[in-house]
């Protein structure tokens, strides 16, 4: 079904060449120089609003081309010379790139604030899925008592899916090439946002396979051109995102929620115990 819809942009020859990259919202594939993204009927207007998107984070060059084939929408982008995030590819130009790339996004602005019933929500949703937890239970009950502190913040532009399959970092072949140091990709999550949570998800998601310490360093360094109040809320988001990892694991693949609660449980409440109060050194 997938490949029906690029039978009807692509030549042959193309479609022979294609090479399937997997993805979870779409389909996408690549013949070495374009990428194809094939969202499936009924998400098929998705094609179009990540294309905004990308444009809207300053990667409208990448996009070459939108449209709806038998129901299914097919986004065209340029290839990027670049794998997933790996530690041994995480260079300090790299993690110069990135710090300008997410200061970049997050100083556009979004409508809305974020809203305290939100938080309190997601809190309390995940206190009923990991209630069996004492420690977490715990530690979502100390950042309740926090939400009147993170709340109101205005809303900017955020990527919100910055996990190390989304991020690329260019190869070492290709250092020379004018394409940046590093890319985002998968952008129909993005949004408006508080830039200490897409900060947290990019720790959580990306930087953690770097170690706990390393993980630390680059994340403090990345961020140390931010407002101090942007800082000072990762002590509440990188906690939450853990969190809300063991709340997904627990709730979509029970079958590792021990594994990942070995892993991310004490990351949570050591960060947490860390960076509170606020302005502690550790932090």
């Amino acid at each position: 079904m997938v490949l029906s819809a690029l039978k009807g942009l692509l030549s042959p020859n193309t479609l022979s060449r294609l090479t399937p990259l997997g993805g979870f919202e779409a389909r996408v594939y690549t013949d070495g120089e374009r990428v194809y993204k094939v969202y499936r009927p009924g998400e098929a207007h998705l094609a179009a609003l990540e294309a905004e998107r990308m444009a809207r984070a300053g990667l409208g060059s990448f996009v070459l081309g939108v449209a709806q084939v038998e129901g299914q929408g097919v986004l065209v982008i340029r290839h990027f010379p670049g794998r997933p995030f790996s530690p041994e590819a995480f260079t300090p130009k790299a993690l110069a790139a990135l710090s300008h790339l997410f200061l970049s996004l997050h100083r556009l602005p979004e409508p809305g604030y974020v809203e305290r019933e939100e938080l309190l929500e997601r809190l309390e949703r995940f206190a009923e899925s990991l209630g069996s937890v004492p420690e977490a239970l715990s530690l979502i009950k100390a950042l309740m008592r926090e939400i009147t502190w993170v709340a109101g913040v205005e809303k900017r532009f955020c990527h919100r899916d910055a996990w190390a399959g989304n991020l690329l970092l260019k190869t070492q072949e290709h250092r020379s090439h004018d394409d940046p140091e590093v890319l985002l990709v998968d952008w129909v999550r993005s949004g408006g946002d508080d830039p200490a949570r897409d900060l947290a998800l990019l720790k959580t998601g990306s930087l953690d396979l770097l170690g706990e310490r390393a993980a630390r360093e680059a994340l403090f360094r990345l961020v140390q051109f931010y407002p101090k109040e942007v800082r000072e809320r990762l002590a509440f988001y990188v906690p939450l995102t853990y969190l809300h990892d063991l709340h997904w694991f627990r709730t979509k693949n029970p079958e590792g929620f021990l594994e990942a609660l070995a892993d991310k449980l004490p990351r949570a409440l050591s960060f947490f115990q860390d960076c509170f109060p606020l302005g502690n050194r550790a932090c």
